[in-house]
């Protein structure tokens, strides 16, 4: 149950928070992307509420979202989801990127370049209209769950020949020495072959603006509320600390 700005107080009040998860368990966690945490703990702040963490697969979170189970942090805003949805400002941006083997790279500089090749993304995730114009038109598309060893380990094993990842950072030399830097300690099972590391392509796919969400009827107040506190994060330079992209 929301709580309508003209009652808040300065307690604290508890609003469900769903969030995308390769972790079903729904164990109360703090999401591990650091930007993602500080900018849900800035928002916490400013509306003097605790979330409480609902995590979910992309699918089931977006399901449980249009059943109006709580409001949703992570979403990028399509003209499909603003049918049922209402969207905040975006609080802050990542960049998609395109990451192969090394032995398998390509250029790239427009999504027709990945025509033909078999794109890993994570099921129930979409990037925008023209992506999905793109995807329903020209791409293979291997959809997989949210676990991101279970990603690599395709790209790893060729059933996928790139993998979509979103990720805070510009740049993509920083990107790709974290995921070979992760990959032993996420998959200690599967080496990498000889020679072989992963390697994130230059040219990013797009910037994703990151959105809060809640069903359209359950709004009584609360995308309004979040997009006061965007506002003045902006202004005051708290979000750009958060993430110094979104300027």
């Amino acid at each position: 149950m929301f709580i309508s700005s003209s009652v808040w107080s300065e307690e604290q009040r508890k609003l469900v928070l769903l969030i995308a998860e390769s972790n079903t368990t729904n164990t109360p966690q703090i999401p591990y992307n650091p930007v993602f945490q500080q900018a849900v703990a800035y928002v916490e702040r400013e509306l003097h509420v605790q979330f409480e963490y609902r995590r979910y697969p992309w699918k089931r979170l977006l399901q449980s979202l249009n059943e109006g189970e709580g409001l949703a942090f992570g979403l990028s805003k399509t003209k499909e989801r603003e049918q049922t949805l209402h969207f905040s400002l975006p609080v802050f941006a990542t960049h998609v990127w395109l990451v192969v083997r090394s032995d398998r790279s390509f250029p790239f500089s427009r999504v027709k370049d990945l025509q033909g090749k078999i794109v890993g993304m994570i099921r129930g995730s979409t990037f925008g209209d023209e992506f999905e114009k793109a995807r329903a038109e020209l791409l293979l598309t291997e959809d997989d769950v949210y676990s991101l060893s279970s990603r690599l380990k395709k790209l790893l094993s060729k059933r996928t020949d790139v993998m979509l990842f979103s990720h805070y950072d510009p740049d993509p030399r920083k990107v790709e020495a974290m995921l070979n830097k992760t990959m032993p300690e996420i998959a200690p099972e599967m080496p990498m072959p000889p020679g072989i590391s992963f390697k994130v392509l230059d040219h990013y796919l797009f910037v994703d603006h990151i959105h809060f969400a809640i069903l359209a009827s359950k709004d009584d107040g609360i995308i309004e509320q979040i997009n006061k506190a965007v506002r003045k994060g902006r202004q005051d330079g708290s979000l750009s600390a958060v993430n110094p992209q979104q300027k």
